[in-house]
């Protein structure tokens, strides 16, 4: 099959089943798009595990992030980017901690104590054609996830473009992710090549950039829509924000404050010489609260 209809046919294919049955291939993995609750597939990064993979960092930048889920879950990301073969090459590892428990047996003995967690390492290429405002990227990554005795592992793969429009100053990015296969005897997932719509947008008038992001569905009321934007404040400090169609969903009517502020993400960054630190906070429907911390180094 010609590599066009192989890539439209998954196009066409994935919303079949857009949700996969791997939850820990949705979660934030960066403080920075952190801070845009879900939105930002366009907004470039070499250790977020929202993105399409033409959307890399083109300058040689090491990033690492920590981020502190509810239930002492923590995640921890590290990964460089840098200018590679006429492109941007780019790897990372993701780890992401349940924490540890104690073991049973069938008589409800106590055993030795296990750890929980899953682990990922990815690797992406992405370049802009000759002449043409296009940019492509692809990206591999190996996930590996542990529970006790039990081993999971799948070799995923997502490829993605991007559309530059310089007069409008705005970008549009169609990616495909979760194309891929388990090799372990204890996979019960199901994993489902899921397509993302992307669009990006910077305001003429006011210093601000709007991310916009489709998870599309054969169903047009389980589409799920993603709003961000980054606000440059001046040269040194940015203000982020964003939400999502699943603010419904995470809506509890327990207080109109948790109605309002549910399913979204609030972030500051702040620039000194080199480096760029980053604060997010992403507040879920029940009031539980996300943290976390980023620092990228220019080398």
């Amino acid at each position: 099959m010609p590599p066009s209809l192989y890539f439209l046919f998954l196009l066409l294919l994935s919303p079949i089943g857009a949700e996969t049955g791997y939850p820990a291939f949705d979660v934030f993995t960066s403080s920075a798009q952190l801070g845009l609750g879900g939105a930002g597939f366009l907004n470039p990064s070499s250790i977020s595990s929202k993105l399409n993979p033409a959307s890399t960092v083109k300058d040689k930048v090491f990033t690492t992030s920590i981020i502190r889920y509810p239930a002492s879950i923590t995640s921890q990301s590290a990964g460089l980017s840098l200018p590679w073969k006429n492109g941007t090459g780019s790897a990372s590892i993701r780890h992401i901690s349940y924490g540890t428990f104690r073991g049973y047996n069938d008589d409800a003995q106590p055993t030795k104590t296990y750890k929980s967690g899953d682990t990922w390492l990815q690797g992406s290429y992405s370049r802009q054609l000759v002449n043409i405002p296009l940019q492509f990227g692809m990206n591999t990554q190996l996930y590996s996830s542990s529970l006790e005795d039990y081993r999971i592992r799948v070799l995923e793969f997502s490829a993605g473009g991007i559309v530059y429009f310089e007069q409008a100053k705005g970008t549009l990015g169609l990616s495909i992710h979760q194309i891929g296969k388990e090799f372990s005897s204890n996979a019960v997932g199901i994993l489902s090549p899921k397509t993302v719509l992307s669009g990006s947008k910077k305001l003429a008038h006011l210093p601000l950039t709007l991310f916009i992001d489709a998870l599309p569905s054969w169903l047009i009321s389980d589409t799920e829509l993603f709003l961000g934007g980054i606000f440059q404040v001046n040269n040194v400090m940015q203000i982020r924000w964003g939400t999502s169609t699943r603010k419904g969903d995470h809506n509890i009517q327990q207080g109109l404050l948790q109605s309002i502020l549910g399913a979204s993400g609030f972030g500051v960054g702040y620039a000194t010489g080199p480096t760029l630190i980053h604060y997010s906070t992403f507040i879920y429907g029940t009031g539980a609260v996300i943290q976390g911390l980023e620092i990228g180094i220019r080398l």
